[in-house]
C-alpha cells in the first residue's frame, strides 16, 4: 500500500504537524517513526499510548507530542492515483489483486475508512500485518496470503516499495517488482513478468 496506493513520507508529515520547529521533526522522525516501537505498531502489538508514555519515559519530551507524531500522520496520507489507475487496469485485465502490508491497526481501519472510494471493490483480499502480528520481511505473512486464498506463489506478482520486502518474496518463489520510480515503469516491469495491462 505504502508508497504504492498511498502516499507514505514521513518527513512531510511531521513538516506539517511540527511547522518550524526542525528539531522536533528531527527528534520525532529518529524517536517515533526510526523508533524502538514502530514495528511493535505494524505487528498489532502495541497501543499508540503506551509507547508515547515509554518514550516519555526513555527520552523525555511532551506526551501530546509523541502523540501528535504517533498518530497525526493517518490524517496527512494522500492517494496516489496512478497506482489506483494501475490497479484498475489490472482488474480490467482479470487479475486478481491481493493487499499484503505492514499497517498499525488503527492506521490501516482508518485508511480503508478515508479511501474507500479508491479501494472498492478493488481488491479480492488482503493481510494486514496488524492482524497477523507478523511484519513483512518475515517470510511467515507471505504465507499467510497464501494459505488465506489459496494462492501460489508462482503464479504471482509481489510489489512493495522496500527492496528486502521484495527480495523476502522472491525467495518463496513470487515474481517480485520493487516499486522505486513511476507507474509507467511498474507497468513496464509488469510485462516482464508476463502481465500485460491496457
Amino acid at each position: 500500500i505504502g508508497n504504492i496506493l498511498i502516499r507514505y513520507a514521513p518527513n512531510d508529515f511531521l513538516e506539517q504537524l511540527f511547522p518550524g520547529d526542525e528539531q522536533k521533526q528531527r527528534d520525532m522522525m529518529a524517536r517515533v517513526y526510526r523508533g524502538p516501537f514502530w514495528e511493535n505498531f505494524d505487528r498489532g502489538t502495541m497501543e499508540y499510548a503506551d509507547a508515547a508514555q515509554k518514550l516519555v519515559e526513555r527520552f523525555g519530551g511532551e506526551y501530546e507530542d509523541y502523540m501528535r507524531a504517533l498518530t497525526g500522520w493517518i490524517e496527512l496520507k494522500t492517494p496516489i492515483d496512478e497506482g489506483f489507475r494501475a490497479a484498475r487496469r489490472c482488474r480490467r485485465a482479470g487479475k486478481r489483486l491481493y493487499l499484503l502490508s505492514n499497517y498499525p491497526r488503527e492506521g490501516y481501519r482508518r485508511m480503508r475508512e478515508k479511501f474507500a472510494d479508491e479501494f472498492g471493490d478493488l481488491f479480492d483480499g488482503g493481510v494486514a500485518s496488524c492482524e497477523v502480528h507478523i511484519n513483512k520481511p518475515d517470510p511467515r505473512i507471505y504465507k499467510a496470503l497464501l494459505d488465506k486464498y489459496q494462492l501460489k506463489a508462482g503464479e504471482s506478482v509481489f510489489i512493495d516499495d522496500r527492496l528486502e520486502n521484495v527480495q523476502a518474496a522472491f525467495r518463496l518463489g513470487f515474481a517480485g517488482i520493487q516499486m522505486k520510480d513511476s507507474v509507467g515503469t511498474l507497468v513496464r516491469s509488469l510485462a516482464t513478468c508476463s502481465v500485460v495491462i491496457h
